[in-house]
């Protein structure tokens, strides 16, 4: 499917809550609220979707974290009424943070992937991959935390993706930060997630 980006409206921040101290947490929950927009440049098969995801991380070591991300998106073609569609994906792996400064980490890791389509005629596909990542993430300032980073996804068969993807988050506690990560894929695949995270336990550098 070819796609493009779509960038969703960002809500004003307001500023709240203690200083957030210069280091990062890999043990995290966030939810968050999904939308992808895809495009036909040939065609008239444009289709949009939304949804929500939960995800986690857990730190092992200072420099080990495992995470685990579930979602579920609808689909709805443009133009047809009656070719809508479910998407689910399971994400689950290990990955590896290395500080580069006081305020930067390396970020890389490995994952498994589950796919499951299912369409209104009762149609199911299930895919099953692996993924690869590696980015950055940093501190600008007191609150606000920046990513920036690339991910591969192969499901086999012809199946893979490279996307690229940035973000934020403005944290307005010590616990609880809130953000947008935007991402497009080499297959004209656009993304965005507006998500509330809840740091929790130790933190890690």
């Amino acid at each position: 499917m070819r796609k493009i980006l779509a960038i969703p409206a960002i809500a004003t921040l307001a500023l709240a809550g203690p200083v957030m101290a210069a280091d990062f947490s890999y043990n995290t929950l966030e939810l968050g609220l999904y939308g992808e927009s895809i495009d036909d440049p040939n065609g008239d098969e444009g289709i949009d979707g939304s949804g929500m995801t939960l995800s986690g991380s857990w730190a092992f070591s200072p420099g080990v974290f495992g995470f685990a991300s579930l979602g579920g998106t609808e689909y709805e073609y443009r133009n047809y009424d009656d070719r809508d569609f479910s998407l689910g994906k399971l994400e689950f792996g290990v990955g590896f943070n290395v500080p580069l400064s006081s305020q930067v980490d390396l970020v890389s890791a490995v994952s498994l992937q589950r796919l499951r389509l299912e369409d209104d005629f009762n149609y199911t596909l299930n895919e099953s991959g692996y993924g690869l990542n590696v980015g950055l993430r940093g501190l600008a300032g007191n609150r606000f935390e920046w990513t920036a980073g690339l991910k591969y996804v192969d499901l086999g068969k012809g199946q893979d993706d490279t996307s690229w993807s940035a973000g934020f988050r403005y944290h307005f506690t010590r616990l609880f930060s809130l953000g947008l990560d935007i991402g497009s894929t080499d297959k004209d695949q656009g993304n965005a997630l507006i998500g509330f995270r809840w740091d929790f336990g130790d933190r890690h550098r």
